[in-house]
């Protein structure tokens, strides 16, 4: 559970783009801009693709899984673009933030956390529900493939470096 927890939050990290001043700028703001649409919308053609094959849906399945599936990495995706709103916030403004927001924005990322930690024991459920064991299963370890499969995509898409 943690690698798949660690997974998806390589893929969303690499995901973003940041950039931020040089040093000799006023003052230091950190910027998030997303990666172009039509990527991650071949990113998500390739997942169902490939999830599709490694779990061995049947058409039926897949028409009652992809919705769980869909809404399981909408909650996701929302969790962690909270957190990083707030990790963000903090790095830009944190000599002008008071303690007890710092305060706040802690017990919000712990909760966070606690609500990420929750999700696969909730969707696991509903995943059982559709599916049997062994394709929750197969479900988990592609997800981990996928990750893979993505990670050896990104090394063999960056440019050869010139010695």
């Amino acid at each position: 559970m943690y690698r798949f927890f660690s997974f998806l939050i390589l893929f969303l990290i690499v995901s973003l783009h940041v950039e931020a001043q040089g040093p000799g700028a006023p003052e230091r703001q950190l910027t998030v801009v997303r990666v172009n649409r039509p990527m991650g919308e071949q990113v998500q053609v390739e997942r169902i693709a490939y999830f599709t094959e490694h779990i061995g849906l049947t058409p039926e399945e897949a028409q009652l899984f992809w919705p769980i599936y869909n809404e399981m990495d909408k909650k996701r995706t929302a969790l962690f673009d909270e957190r990083a709103a707030i990790i963000h916030k903090f790095m830009n403004d944190q000599q002008s933030l008071s303690d007890k927001q710092i305060d706040e924005q802690l017990k919000r990322l712990t909760a966070i956390q606690q609500e990420e930690s929750m999700l696969p024991v909730e969707y696991d459920a509903k995943f059982r529900k559709v599916l049997s064991a062994r394709k929750v299963m197969s479900l988990y370890v592609a997800e981990m493939g996928f990750r893979n499969y993505l990670l050896q995509t990104m090394r063999n898409r960056r440019p050869a470096e010139n010695p």
